[in-house]
């Protein structure tokens, strides 16, 4: 008898947002970091990340949700952004045959590669896509600058228009971006972000809707980098919001901003993920 037998699958533009939600939350139950999703997260994902819906699906277990993958795409590549696998469907090879499925249905796209992220402490989801040839390509770490620190003695940031702080990120970006640090990511930046700038020299995409404030987008004019532009904004953006904790997750290459965060009192974070490509061609 087939373990997966009771196990159907739909196509995420098929499935309301609360049912997505649901088996997102679900099928990242017992995770190494809790994962909780309420729809309009998940739809501000599914935009940023340019999921593409009709290729992405909905897992159900018995008419249940439970468990999700998400599949972005841009030109000739393709990426992972979730698969979650909840408890009542796991241990069964359902993933590695999803795996299996997805890469298989890229290649007949005609796609270059397929990346994926997946955290380090992960060791079973790790050994799944090494087994299934990906290679690792990079470490992605984060930063946090705690609450209990200092207020600096600065003017606090000011927003702008959220149109012109993507514009700067696009033309401050770094090369080879991760996909979700790529500026290709706020091309439809709206609510909850806000942006922030140094004047033309420096931007910043944040979103303070929550109890800490997460950075999306962080970036220097490279003309006027190591010339304190970077510090002043950073400092600004924790005078705006005292006591509260500024973060970046894990989605920073390792050294690209190590040095500078170490010398603005941001701390880098225990967790770290691997960036894992799969070449298809």
């Amino acid at each position: 008898m087939d373990q997966n037998a009771a196990v159907t699958r739909r196509p995420l533009s098929a499935c309301s947002l609360d049912e997505a939600a649901k088996a997102f939350t679900e099928g990242f139950v017992g995770y190494v970091v809790p994962v909780s999703v309420r729809p309009e997260a998940l739809a501000l994902r599914i935009a940023r990340e340019d999921v593409d819906a009709d290729i992405s699906e909905v897992f159900f277990d018995g008419g249940r949700p439970a468990g999700i993958l998400l599949i972005s795409r841009r030109g000739d590549r393709s990426r992972i952004s979730a698969l979650g696998v909840g408890p009542t469907i796991r241990s069964r090879g359902f993933g590695r045959r999803v795996m299996q499925e997805a890469m298989n249905a890229a290649r007949s796209r005609g796609e270059r590669q397929l990346i994926l992220e997946v955290i380090n402490s992960n060791t079973k989801a790790c050994d799944l896509y090494l087994s299934l040839g990906f290679q690792i390509t990079r470490t992605l770490i984060g930063f946090s600058r705690a609450a209990s620190l200092a207020v600096p003695d600065v003017a606090p940031a000011e927003e702008c228009d959220l149109g012109t702080a993507v514009d700067m990120l696009s033309r401050f970006s770094d090369t080879d971006p991760t996909w979700q640090t790529d500026p290709a990511s706020f091309r439809q930046a709206g609510p909850p972000l806000r942006g922030m700038a140094l004047e033309s020299r420096a931007a910043a995409l944040i979103d303070d809707s929550g109890e800490d404030i997460r950075f999306y987008g962080f970036a220097v004019d490279p003309a006027h980098r190591r010339q304190g532009a970077g510090r002043a904004l950073a400092d600004a953006l924790a005078a705006r919001y005292p006591g509260r904790k500024l973060y970046i997750i894990e989605n920073v290459p390792e050294g690209q901003l190590d040095l500078f965060m170490r010398r603005i009192g941001w701390h880098k974070s225990r967790l770290t993920q691997s960036e894992m490509s799969l070449a298809l061609s």
